[in-house]
């Protein structure tokens, strides 16, 4: 947790409100500097560690290194579990082998209620192959190209396996340190998991989010121009040439778009010009299928803008 203060003790309450009951609880305070300290003191049974600030992979790191479980699950302090989230997670980990199981949630902004980004996504529909009631099961292959592809849970959705962790959350990453730890778990060994569609738990969207709510162009930065050309460098040279190529093709994705939305805030520049050389540069078909996408949807816009002008 970092400043959150007026809500970190509500995300406390419902992991001790948990059904489930061997539970160790942990607050890892990445050097916040309003009354977390004095709010969290007042809640029973909990460790508190403290740590000057060094970024959400340091703070889970240090939460890690006075855990003691063999289960792992780690809550972002804006974010709540529903009661029975642990004993649905624990249930499947334990009932299929897996070495982490993942579950979805329910996004709250400003008052809005709405489905997950992973559930908008439609991803999922590719793993719906092995169904055992509400979990769709995934074998090691299936895993491995699932979050090679994406990053479908977030930290507060999953629950991973102590024995299958590889190491901690890499510290060098501004956003993807979730995405970086289970990348190293299934690219190095082969890894099985489970999730389901069913909502265990809710995630608070807003302007203090690592990654929701903060604008485009700021997560296009630290995610996609900074975390993944790291997570490419770290395991080159265990990829495929056929996985490369996806990791190729995103980040390419990732240049076009800071390209066209710094053209439309600053007008033309050269420099923002080099951000779609760059992606033509990483992947040129899928910059061909990018820019004929873009030129649809600008051309979609002036036909609705027009229209819109002769009624």
């Amino acid at each position: 947790t970092y400043n959150r203060a007026h809500l970190v003790v509500e995300a406390i309450e419902s992991v001790k409100a948990q059904s489930y009951p061997a539970i160790q609880i942990i607050v890892a305070d990445d050097g916040s500097q309003d009354d977390t300290a004095q709010s969290v003191a007042k809640v029973k049974n909990v460790e508190y560690y403290y740590q000057e600030n060094k970024g959400q992979a340091a703070a889970r790191n240090l939460g890690l290194s006075y855990s003691k479980g063999e289960y792992i699950a780690t809550l972002d302090s804006d974010d709540i579990w529903h009661k029975d989230f642990l004993k649905v997670a624990v249930t499947a980990l334990e009932q299929y082998q897996a070495d982490f199981v993942f579950l979805n949630w329910t996004e709250i902004s400003e008052a809005k209620q709405s489905s997950s980004g992973w559930e908008r996504s439609k991803i999922w529909r590719k793993y719906f192959k092995n169904r055992d009631g509400e979990w769709s099961l995934l074998n090691a292959e299936e895993v491995r190209e699932l979050f090679l592809r994406t990053c479908p849970a977030p930290p507060s959705a999953l629950l991973i396996r102590r024995s299958s962790f590889v190491a901690g959350w890499n510290e060098e990453m501004k956003i993807a340190d979730d995405w970086c730890l289970i990348l190293e778990m299934v690219i190095t060994k082969p890894c099985r998991a489970a999730f389901t569609l069913s909502r265990y738990w809710t995630k608070r969207v807003h302007s203090s989010n690592i990654y929701h709510g903060r604008e485009e162009l700021e997560i296009i930065r630290d995610l996609g121009l900074h975390d993944e050309p790291l997570i490419a460098q770290l395991f080159q040279e265990q990829l495929s040439f056929t996985e490369k190529a996806v990791m190729k093709k995103r980040l390419a994705g990732h240049y076009f778009n800071f390209g066209r939305l710094n053209l439309k805030r600053d007008g033309f520049s050269v420099k923002h010009l080099r951000s779609f050389a760059t992606g033509f540069r990483l992947a040129p078909m899928g910059s061909v299928f990018y820019i004929t996408q873009l030129s649809f949807s600008y051309l979609k816009k002036r036909l609705r803008s027009s229209r819109n002008k002769q009624k």
